[in-house]
C-alpha cells in the first residue's frame, strides 16, 4: 500500500508562526510574496481550504502514478531479465541446477526469439522493450536472418533510448558483413559526429577503421593514427597500436 506523509521540514514550516516565518526570510528576496501569501491565506480562509483539498488531491494522484511507473518499470525490468536468463542459459542435454538449459542451440535460440519478441512487442518504446529488441536482432543474425536483423536494429536505432547507439553498432557491422560498406559507413560517421555515453567517438572511430580495413586500407590507418597523441588514453592507444600493426 503507498503510503503518504508529511516530511519532517514541511511539518517544521507549518509550525511556524507569520513573525517567525518572517524572521527567517527577512534577508531573502521572496519576503514581499510570503507576506502577500499569508494576508491573502487570512482573508480567504475558506477558499484556501477548498483549493488545498484539491491539491492534497493532485499529490495523492500524483503520488499513485509515481507508484505505478516505478512498478510498471520494476515489471519490465523483471521481464527483460527473464528473457535474458534464456539468452544466456547452457546448452545441457541434462537439466541443471543453476538455472534454465536447453538441449540444443536450436531450441535455445527458438526459446529467446520468443521471448525477447514478446518483451520488445509488450513494451515498445521502452529501455526494456528497445534492449529486447535489440538482443533479439544479434540472435536473428546468428541465425542468418538477416532481413528481420536490420528491421530490429533499425527500430532501435531510432529511438530515444540508451541502446540507440549499440544498434547503430550493430547494424554497420551487418550493412558492411553484407558488402554494403558505405551504408555502414555512413551510420559509424554519424556515431562519430555525435558520440555517446555508450559508444565514444573513439571507439566509433575505430570501428569506421575495422570496416574500411579492406576496402580502404589508407583511410582505415588514417583513423587509427588520429587516435594516437599524447593526449590519447592509455587504452585507445594500445587498441589503435594494434589496429595499425595488423595492417602491415
Amino acid at each position: 500500500m503507498l503510503k503518504l506523509g508529511v516530511s519532517p521540514s514541511v511539518e517544521r514550516f507549518s509550525s511556524l508562526t507569520r513573525h517567525e516565518l518572517k524572521e527567517q526570510v527577512q534577508h531573502d528576496h521572496f519576503t514581499d510574496t510570503v507576506d502577500v501569501a499569508l494576508d491573502y491565506v487570512a482573508m480567504h480562509r475558506r477558499m484556501v481550504t477548498i483549493y488545498g483539498a484539491i491539491a492534497i488531491a493532485v499529490v495523492v494522484i500524483v503520488g499513485l502514478t509515481a507508484w505505478y511507473m516505478q512498478h510498471q518499470k520494476q515489471a519490465r525490468r523483471q521481464a527483460l531479465s527473464g528473457a535474458l536468463e534464456i539468452v544466456e542459459a547452457p546448452i545441457s542435454a541434462q537439466a541443471t541446477p543453476y538455472g534454465k538449459s536447453f538441449p540444443t542451440k536450436p531450441a535455445k535460440d527458438q526459446a529467446a526469439i520468443k521471448a525477447l519478441s514478446d518483451v520488445a512487442s509488450k513494451y515498445s518504446g521502452t529501455e526494456a522493450g528497445d534492449a529486447a529488441q535489440y538482443f533479439l536482432g544479434t540472435i536473428q543474425v546468428d541465425n542468418n536472418k538477416y532481413a528481420d536483423a536490420e528491421k530490429n536494429f533499425k527500430a532501435v536505432s531510432d529511438s530515444k533510448t540508451p541502446y540507440s547507439a549499440f544498434a547503430k553498432v550493430a547494424l554497420a557491422e551487418l550493412y558492411a558483413g553484407q558488402g554494403r560498406v558505405d551504408q555502414a559507413k555512413t551510420i559509424l560517421d554519424g556515431l562519430i559526429q555525435h558520440p555517446t555515453p555508450l559508444v565514444s567517438k573513439d571507439q566509433a572511430t575505430l570501428l569506421l577503421a575495422g570496416i574500411l580495413k579492406n576496402s580502404d586500407p589508407a583511410r582505415a590507418r588514417q583513423l587509427a593514427e588520429s587516435l594516437k597523441g599524447p593526449s590519447q588514453r592509455a587504452g585507445v592507444q594500445r587498441a589503435a597500436d594494434q589496429f595499425v600493426q595488423g595492417l602491415e
